[in-house]
């Protein structure tokens, strides 16, 4: 049987008939080594980007062959968005390999957050999808910072195939391009983009390291629907997507005052005390704090000035809205259906794809306005309530 060739960047099978579908290059191409298809090709030159997606039952496909041929498996996720990183039913496919998650773009992260002590708290999170968890490990694949622990791990998987595996966006091929770099003479052989969804098809790459041959397999990410990242342009992620370390925004907010996120959040703070409101998000993203009497004005004038993003093009994605009400609530007590109830202690508000809103917990009484498919949850803070725990845990088991 005579293997399928496939482009370099994103895995996709070549083919040189449909200059609409993944994997087109020139006929004259078709054969040649190391070809990587005319989407990639202007990826990487021209900053362009063909939108295709990988739906999940494909995705399934292409994963299922981790069951099939167990190995080592990288799971990557993203540090800013770790709610919108788990892959949905992976743990099937996964359970007879071994999986260290490895939590990426740790530079963006405010210096203040002590993120190694995050690392049972991310193993929690990742095990209640029934993924089993060997190791968490905390790098910056663009950065290279933390890469040596994963480089640790690869150079010896000359027995077993290395996966990595992840959501859309997470940095997967940003990851095998740093391994690929730094174990082999082989340089940036996967596309990246700031777009999602830029690799399409399992994708592996060969390379000879100190202690022999590794096979590494790049695989597609699949798009989560429920992002703000999923729904914008390229010109659009440029200010969502953090390309710096974040710079928490703090803004001491009165009841009946409202604070924009861009044209993507809206959060009214109703009733309540003054408090300090911390905003982590990229830090290019437009705020804006106005009195709540105006708030529908700004809405309804400010789109393309002071909001700025989305942009028109990307609009109709984010008209139909709904609003969540926020209360803050004492131990015990119930919370009305379909609200986030804020700890006495504070709470983040998730945006899945944007970041998050810090709340101190002191009264709070608003709501939040959100696209109808967007899903903001709820957890302890993730600066500050998170890791003191994780350090207060880490103490008692060192008293033992």
């Amino acid at each position: 049987m005579v293997a399928e060739i496939v482009c370099l960047g994103c895995g996709a099978p070549l083919q040189s008939t449909d200059e609409d579908k993944p994997g087109y290059v020139p006929e004259s191409a078709v054969g040649k080594p190391d070809v990587l298809c005319r989407r990639c090709f202007r990826i990487r030159h021209y900053g362009e980007f063909l939108p295709v997606t990988v739906d999940e039952s494909t995705y399934q496909a292409q994963v299922a062959q981790i069951f099939e041929r167990p190995g080592l498996v990288l799971y990557v996720v993203d540090v800013f968005d770790l709610a919108g990183s788990l892959v949905p039913n992976l743990a099937r496919f996964v359970l007879n390999s071994e999986v260290v998650v490895v939590v990426n773009k740790v530079d963006l992260l405010p210096e203040r957050v002590q993120y190694t002590r995050l690392a049972d708290w991310i193993r929690e999170q990742v095990e209640r999808t029934r993924v089993p968890v060997s190791d968490v490990l905390f790098v910056s694949a663009e950065k290279q910072l933390g890469i040596e622990q994963v480089l640790g791990l690869v150079e010896w998987e000359t027995e077993r195939p290395v996966y990595v595996v992840g959501m859309a966006n997470t940095g997967k091929s940003t990851l095998l391009n740093a391994i690929a770099g730094r174990l082999s003479d082989k340089k940036a052989p996967y596309t990246v983009s700031r777009r999602p969804g830029t690799t399409l098809a399992l994708s592996r790459l060969e390379i000879t390291g100190r202690h022999g041959r590794i096979e590494l397999y790049d695989t597609p990410g699949l798009v989560h629907e429920a992002r703000v990242i999923e729904r914008l342009c390229v010109d659009c992620l440029r200010i969502v997507v953090p390309q710096s370390r974040l710079r928490p925004r703090v803004y001491q907010l009165n009841p009946e005052q409202t604070l924009f996120l861009g044209g993507i959040v809206r959060l009214d703070f109703e009733r309540g005390d003054r408090q300090p409101i911390v905003l982590y998000v990229a830090n290019d993203l437009p705020v804006h704090r106005t009195k709540l009497s105006r708030a529908d004005e700004i809405w309804e004038r400010h789109q393309d000035d002071i909001l700025q993003v989305p942009c028109a093009a990307c609009r109709p994605d984010f008209a139909n809205r709904r609003s969540i009400r926020l209360q803050r609530v004492r131990r015990g007590e119930p919370s009305a259906r379909g609200s986030l109830a804020i700890s006495g202690r504070g709470s983040d508000i998730v945006i899945p794809g944007l970041g998050w809103i810090a709340l101190s917990g002191r009264p709070f009484d608003g709501e939040l306005s959100v696209p109808a498919w967007l899903g903001p949850s709820l957890r302890p803070r993730l600066v500050g309530d998170l890791s003191r725990r994780m350090e207060a845990d880490a103490q008692r088991g060192e008293e033992r």
